[in-house]
């Protein structure tokens, strides 16, 4: 072989094996694994930034966990349309399938553009509240199903009110501060359903 192609061989090799090395956004890992590969990504950044790692850590811990709450949004939205009795349960469960469906994308973009990975599975926090909700017989789903969201949701918003004054990405920022007066809004909504769910019994 020549030496043009053998350095064209190996530069392709050491782009192939850099590309397996490198994390990438939208990357099938779960919660622990998206987290590892972000902060081997963010102790490389910050030797080419002003930003400290933990800055850079505390943004892409932000996005993770982000990510995970909305899958659980989604996945009891489409419980919700399957299980719920209320025709007004079944379509808030709706509701908040595309409203988290859209905040998911959202990220997935930031994601991609800052090279960062998201978890294709929620944590095993949030499954487990998902596993709550899915135990529950058909009478008591409703009830159960929008407590679980007042409790989600409360601390969700204290989530984005903190995470608006201390992250340090600017297109976080936004996303942040975009969602908390749509998560407020949700949140008094959720609060009259669960009072109307409770009062059915």
């Amino acid at each position: 072989m020549n030496k043009p192609a053998n350095y064209l061989a190996s530069c392709l090799l050491l782009g192939g094996l850099a590309l397996l090395r490198a994390p990438q956004a939208h990357a099938q890992n779960d919660v622990k694994e998206a987290n590892k590969l972000n902060k081997q990504r963010n102790k490389l950044a910050a030797k080419n930034t002003d930003l400290s790692k933990d800055a850079l850590n505390y943004d892409a811990e932000f996005l993770v966990v982000a990510a995970s709450s909305n899958q659980l949004e989604i996945a009891l939205g489409q419980l919700a349309q399957k299980k719920g009795i209320a025709a007004e349960v079944r379509n808030w469960g709706q509701q908040m399938e595309q409203t988290h469906g859209q905040a998911e994308q959202e990220l997935q973009a930031i994601a991609g553009r800052t090279n960062l990975s998201l978890p294709a599975s929620m944590s095993p926090a949030d499954r487990k509240l998902y596993d709550d909700v899915d135990d529950r017989n058909y009478l008591g789903f409703d009830k159960k199903y929008m407590r679980t969201l007042k409790e989600l949701h409360a601390r969700t918003i204290k989530r984005y009110a903190e995470a608006a004054t201390k992250l340090t990405s600017p297109e976080l920022q936004a996303y942040a501060a975009r969602r908390l007066p749509l998560l407020s809004h949700d949140e008094d909504t959720v609060s009259q359903l669960f009072d109307r769910a409770n009062a059915r019994k």
